[in-house]
């Protein structure tokens, strides 16, 4: 993940958080775990690197 600092992930089926994405700002994360988010349908999340959670999508919402 050299350069890449935040992750994107979302909650599968099985109620489990799957990395879907990265990227090097957090600005481009959030917008890819929206998109992701409207796409499936699912929550999705941006995390930092060392794991901390920055933002949920919640489609529903």
């Amino acid at each position: 993940m050299a350069g890449d600092q935040f992750r994107v992930q979302e909650l599968n089926p099985f109620m489990e958080w799957h990395l879907h994405a990265t990227a090097t700002s957090l600005e481009i994360a959030s917008e890819e775990a929206k998109r992701i988010a409207r796409m499936i349908g699912r929550k999705t999340r941006v995390l930092s690197e060392d794991g901390a959670v920055l933002s949920e999508v919640d489609p529903g919402q």
